[in-house]
């Protein structure tokens, strides 16, 4: 009985199957050969420059041959209509975006290939360019028909470039319309055939080879797709081409909401393809640019929306900042003006006591390179490629072929450089480097530092690199907060940098390190203090480290100032000493009270800024307060060991020297 069940059941499926395939629509040859003869790929010249370095020799010959000998990469694909046109999707032809690859072409399906000369119309939010091609015989390709009033539930094949592996059919249905999202101007068709990555700008066809749609962009979420109805092409007036994008922009340390914004733009048509994309593209950076502006001259130090505006009682406007790894001042989510650091920070140690510190934050790479000891910082400035031949060592990109990641150990030199001054005044180097295989750019802001160099990088597609992180990182640089610290050695070979080689921060213009009569005197800043061998030796490897505060500026809403000086000497040996001086402006009355009383305590003279000696943890120490009407200044000096008798006196010595 119940294997009786098991025979029914299957002869059932078997029916419905059969039931199935025979209602499936199918191309006739004919049909298939007129598909063939006005489908073409859309295809671009390879970069045949590669500029980059890899771990060891590129597998080529692991790719599959037909990839391997082409010297066109298939990015999308065109039809012909019988009105002696050629149309795809605009995203196909990069419309409005920059791209390292610049040369379009279609390509038929005996090989032959063509360049695409000048654009007749096109719409961005419809998706769609109509073009002529230079060049093209049309014998034997008249064109293919259109289909007007498709009926839904009707059966349809994507035809197009599937993969970049040429021209295939695949069957569905037209499943029903769907209104464009913004005021519902038009309908989409849905579609059931399968359409991969290269479909993009093919026909939607009838199984009589009619053209109802172009195929334009899949639903992530499920298995249908969807296409322009060929009929819309005629609602964009003829000799004209239209942008209309509606797109949120990010500022990546302003976390309280997207900025939502349009951008139109229309040209008169024909004119040549790469006229059509230079002229869009100037268009939307512009745009871009403007958008910018109008959204940072609110969070900028001037601007409305600051803390420096909004909150002078701000934390950042009444303390003292040494952080170890660079901070960004950002707007949190909850509407705060906090400071953040990645909150994983990889090290890796490199030859010559050199370190790097990594860490990913608000979608970019945030490196400090602890340099070397045998590469100075004016190397790094003057080699950028030296500077990111190291960082490759931590920021690791890899070429895919085939099965196999091959790491790029060097991006060569860069195709860019150019410098900015950012609001407080530092100068940040900015290059460039592409990587043509993934039509990307390496994107870096370095500051110099005396140990080192920070650097901002970012690795995306070359269109966004030049269109948006480029302004992001313009606008974060303000907001970086970077102590300047180093060894004697490295403030030396810091503070002899040619000002037309780098130009020093404003805080160290004056800035130096001098010797003469066994004394020692550091000036930087405004603190200046001579140390004399004999109560604080200063050597190559002494440790000065410079805090920094944020200060109001009427002209630029914040300047920096150098308001502590540290030098730690001696550091591994009973003979270690410590000197600091810190300067403490009054707090403002609506800070937090933390602040306000711990400078009230100082003020007070309360243990230990009470100018006495006193002993902790196997140390010596005493701080001196200098009370004005509207700051404190504090020196402190730190001996190893027990060392009471003699820590004021010395103390009181280094503290006259001050100026």
């Amino acid at each position: 009985m119940k294997k009786a069940f098991t025979l029914f059941a299957t002869a059932l499926v078997s029916i419905f199957c059969g039931i199935s395939l025979f209602a499936q629509e199918v191309l006739k040859p004919k049909i298939v050969e007129k598909l063939q003869q006005n489908v073409f790929e859309v295809v671009v010249e390879k970069l045949q420059e590669d500029p980059l370095t890899y771990e060891r020799e590129l597998p080529l010959d692991r790719l599959p041959y037909h990839i391997r000998m082409d010297k066109y990469d298939s990015i999308g694909t065109a039809f012909l209509l019988t009105d002696g046109h050629f149309y795809t999707a605009a995203h196909v032809l990069n419309i409005p975006h920059t791209s390292l690859l610049t040369k379009y072409f279609i390509r038929s399906s005996d090989g032959a290939v063509y360049k695409i000369g000048n654009v007749i119309k096109f719409a961005g939010d419809r998706d769609f360019v109509v073009f002529d091609v230079e060049g093209f015989d049309k014998k034997n390709s008249k064109g293919l028909q259109i289909e007007s009033n498709p009926k839904i539930n009707s059966s349809v094949f994507a035809v197009g470039n599937a993969q970049g592996e040429g021209i295939v059919m695949r069957n569905g249905l037209l499943t029903s319309t769907t209104p464009e999202n913004r005021n519902g101007a038009w309908q989409w068709l849905r579609f059931s055939a399968a359409a991969s990555p290269g479909n993009s700008g093919g026909p939607l066809v009838t199984p009589q080879g009619k053209v109802i749609g172009i195929v334009a962009m899949k639903n992530s979420s499920e298995n249908l797709n969807y296409a322009l109805p060929i009929t819309e092409v005629k609602n964009v007036a003829e000799n004209k081409g239209e942008l209309h994008a509606e797109c949120y922009y990010n500022i990546p340390n302003i976390m309280t909401e997207r900025f939502y914004h349009t951008f139109d733009f229309e040209m008169d048509l024909p004119q040549p393809l790469e006229t059509v994309r230079d002229e869009c593209y100037e268009a939307y950076r512009k745009d871009t640019e403007k958008l910018v502006q109008q959204l940072t001259a609110d969070y900028l130090f001037t601007g409305k929306e600051s803390f420096t505006v909004k909150d002078p009682g701000h934390e950042l406007l009444n303390t003292k900042y040494t952080p170890s790894f660079p901070n960004i001042i950002s707007l949190s989510n909850k509407g705060k003006w906090v400071c953040y650091s990645p909150q994983e920070i990889s090290t890796l140690k490199i030859e010559n006591n050199g370190k790097l510190e990594a860490g990913m934050m608000m979608g970019l790479l945030m490196t400090y390179l602890k340099k070397p000891d045998n590469v100075s910082v004016q190397q790094y400035i003057e080699n950028p490629k030296l500077m990111m031949d190291t960082l490759a060592k931590i920021f690791v990109l890899t070429r895919n072929i085939g099965a196999e990641k091959i790491t790029i150990t060097s991006y060569n030199e860069p195709v860019y450089k150019a410098t900015h001054t950012d609001n407080v005044g530092r100068t940040w180097l900015i290059s460039a480097y592409n990587i043509p295989f993934a039509d990307g750019i390496v994107f870096n802001y370095a500051l110099p530092l005396p140990d080192g160099i920070f650097n901002l990088t970012s690795m995306r597609d070359t269109s966004t690199i030049l269109n948006g992180v480029n302004y992001d990182f313009e606008f974060l640089s303000d907001f970086v907060i970077a102590n300047y610290t180093g060894t004697e050695k490295e403030w030396q070979e810091y503070l002899s940098i040619p000002e037309d080689v780098y130009p020093r921060h404003a805080p160290l213009k004056n800035a130096a390190i001098t010797v003469a009569d066994n004394k020692t005197t550091i000036s930087i800043g405004p603190m200046n203090i001579t140390c004399p061998e004999d109560i604080f030796v200063v050597n190559e490897e002494t440790e000065i480290e410079c805090g920094i505060g944020y200060r109001p500026d009427e002209a630029k809403g914040i300047r920096i100032e150098i308001q502590q000086l540290t030098v730690n000497t001696l550091k591994n040996s009973n003979d270690n000493a410590i000197l600091a001086i810190s300067k403490d402006y009054k707090p403002h009355e609506d800070c937090v009270k933390t602040i306000l009383d711990s400078y009230e305590e100082v003020k007070a003279g309360t243990i230990p800024f009470n100018g006495e000696p006193y002993e902790q943890d196997q140390k010596t120490a005493i701080f001196l307060p200098d009370v004005k009407d509207d700051s404190i200044t504090v020196f402190g000096l730190i001996y190893k060991g027990s060392k009471t008798d003699i820590i004021k006196k010395n103390a009181l010595i280094l503290k006259d020297s001050i100026k």
